[in-house]
Formats: structure tokens, C-alpha cells, sequence
């Protein structure tokens, strides 16, 4: 469905923007961060950067980027540069979990360079749609967050996709417990796997998802219907994203193969650590986006809110000033202190 509405959140530390369809659904996501201004690249940056080394074997070489990061670059044969070269480059594949972005040689730096602006230009029939600030803790925007770091997602009709990234791989499980279609046991299959299909195309979109992924999905399915899951999940999702994307049928065991090109990290990789729970950043800078909902809900009172101490140790080290970020927008009026509990508490002082 198009893009009807992109609400925008701007909190001390960080910006979440969402792209919503015209039923309310998330359909993608963009994070921006404090922490991250000039240490890490975003899709379609154009930044300057050094050749340091060139692996024909591995098919390309090594760049040093100006954010400080290293990139990978793919070199066909006859490439002409060499090691130590000054090069633009632009960012097709941001960094993710254990993987370098990936770059491609840039002819000019005169690209749109604001990221927000850029990211909502790149969303399908997005153009003529205005980003609407909201205020900090918007339910829209707090639920498609939830949602897109969720393990599991219901499907409209019922029944839940159970999705899991792993190093190879993204699985996804249909489950289709509760649900009780009408119908001959073909059709109710054909149904209910179109519907995975055209969920698992939003939830890659919404995730970021790429890579390779298999949907495992019910029985019975032949080779007419696998060809409609299919074209389903293709049309979904090129509905929703510019990225490169390939599918397969169900196979005779009722797998269906699809490759989705990678673009920006997925939202997991930036926000929770490998077992799932928040970094000590995503804590932090969700514990202060409470504080400023409860201090703009209460303009007069003096608050304190105790953070997490691994989560107010990463805000010291961070060197960002969100303490006197949050002065110059609130006054003097908010304190900040570290206690030894896993959850943050914000109370009157």
C-alpha cells in the first residue's frame, strides 16, 4: 500500500521517523542518533575516502572512510586506482552486526546529504508526502518500534510469523494456531501463505531486513499456488522498497527462497545487543525520552530520574552533554543519577 503519512519524533539524543500506509501500518523506519553523527555512515552518504588495500581475490578492496569506519568495495578488472588513492564513495550497504558497509565509487559529491529528507525520497510514492512532527512518546511511533524489534507478528487474518535472523539466514515460521479459514484445505493454504508472503515483505522493509530468507509455509501448496505466493511477496515488497529482491517458489518441501539486496543496518543490529536485550545506549536514550514525556506532561515540577547504572555509565562516557541538552530545553530542573536497579524510575524531587 502507499505511503500516506511519515510522523517524525525528535527527542534529546536521537530522531525516529515512520512511514505509515494508508490503514495505519508501519512500513518503514529511520533512526538517527546523536552518537552517530560523525562516526558512522548512513545509505547514500557520499564521503570522501583512502584505498588502503585491494584483494583481487575477494574481489575488491578495503576503504578507510572520513567517518572513520572501514568499507568494502567491489573492483571489477581493469579498475585503474590504487592502494592509498583519495576517492568519493557512496554507501549502498550500510555496517551491520560483524559486516562492513560496502561502498561504490562516487563520481560527485552533489548528492542530498540530508538523511532524512533522502530516506523519505526513497520510499515508494513518498514524495509528495510532508513529515509530521509529533510529540516525544507518540503511541504511533512507539509501536512501530515495538513491533519491528518484536520476534513474532500476527497476521491480519490470524496466525503469527515467528521470524529469526541468524548468521546465515533469516527463518520464518508460519504458525497458523487459532486460525480456522473456511474452505477446501488448498485454498485455505493458498490464502493464508499469499498473506505470510505480503507480512514477511512488509516486516523485511519495516526491519531492514536482507540476505538470504526462507519462509516455511503450510500445507498443501502446488506449483500454481507457490506461483502466487511468490508474485505476491515480489509485488509486496517492490511495492515498499527500491531494493533488489529475488524469489522462489515453494519448493516441494514448502520452503520459499528469497535474496532481499542489504541497504540500512537492520533496526536489531543498532538498537539490542546479540541476545536481544537493549545496548546500554538504546537504555539510555529510551530512559530520557520518558523523562522529557513526563517533564513536557508536568512544565513546573522539578524530576529525577534514576537510570540504570551501565546505562548512565555509557551516558558519561559518551562525552554528548545530554545533561546539558536537556537544561537548555527543560531549565535546571531535571537531575540525573545512577542506581542499581535494570529498569528506570523518574520521580519528583
Amino acid at each position: 500500500m502507499p505511503i500516506a503519512r511519515i510522523l517524525r519524533e525528535t527527542a534529546i539524543g536521537e530522531t525516529r521517523l515512520v512511514a505509515l500506509d494508508n490503514t495505519g501500518r508501519p512500513m518503514a523506519l529511520h533512526l538517527e542518533r546523536l552518537s552517530d553523527r560523525e562516526t558512522r555512515a548512513y545509505l547514500g552518504d557520499v564521503l570522501g575516502a583512502r584505498l588502503r588495500a585491494i584483494h583481487p581475490r575477494q574481489g575488491g578492496g578495503f576503504v578507510e572512510l572520513t567517518s572513520g569506519e572501514n568499507a568494502f568495495m567491489r573492483l571489477d578488472e581493469g579498475h585503474g586506482l590504487t592502494e592509498g588513492q583519495s576517492l568519493l564513495v557512496e554507501i549502498v550497504a550500510e555496517a551491520r552486526r560483524d559486516k562492513l558497509a560496502r561502498v561504490q565509487k562516487s563520481s560527485a559529491a552533489a548528492v542530498n546529504q540530508n538523511r532524512q529528507e533522502r530516506w523519505r525520497l526513497a520510499l515508494p510514492g513518498a514524495g509528495g508526502v510532508a513529515i509530521e512532527d509529533v510529540s516525544i512518546g507518540d503511541i504511533e511511533i512507539s509501536a512501530a518500534w515495538d513491533e519491528a524489534l518484536s520476534a513474532s507478528v500476527t497476521l491480519p487474518g490470524g496466525g503469527t510469523l515467528h521470524i529469526q535472523p541468524t548468521n546465515a539466514l533469516v527463518a520464518i515460521d508460519l504458525d497458523t494456531s487459532g486460525r480456522n479459514d473456511p474452505g477446501r484445505a488448498a485454498a485455505r493454504a493458498l490464502r493464508i501463505n499469499t498473506e505470510a508472503a505480503q507480512e514477511l515483505a512488509r516486516q523485511a522493509s519495516l526491519r531492514n531486513l536482507g540476505g538470504a530468507m526462507v519462509l516455511d509455509c503450510v500445507s498443501p501448496i502446488n506449483r500454481d499456488a507457490g506461483i502466487k505466493v511468490r508474485d505476491s511477496f515480489l509485488t509486496a515488497f517492490k511495492g515498499q522498497s527500491h531494493r533488489n529482491v529475488r524469489a522462489l517458489a515453494p519448493s516441494a518441501f514448502g520452503l520459499m527462497e528469497a535474496s532481499v539486496a542489504w541497504g540500512a543496518a537492520p533496526l536489531a543490529d543498532r538498537l539490542l545487543k546479540p541476545d536481544g536485550e537493549p545496548t546500554d545506549e538504546t537504555l539510555c536514550l529510551e530512559s530520557l525520552r520518558q523523562l522529557q514525556r513526563e517533564a513536557r506532561s508536568q512544565p513546573m515540577a522539578r524530576l529525577t530520574l534514576a537510570l540504570p547504572q551501565r546505562a548512565f555509565e555509557w551516558m558519561t562516557a559518551s562525552r554528548l552533554d545530554l545533561q546539558g541538552q536537556l537544561d537548555e530545553t527543560f531549565g535546571a530542573r531535571l537531575t540525573i543519577l545512577p542506581h542499581d536497579q535494570s529498569k528506570p524510575d523518574i520521580f519528583p524531587t
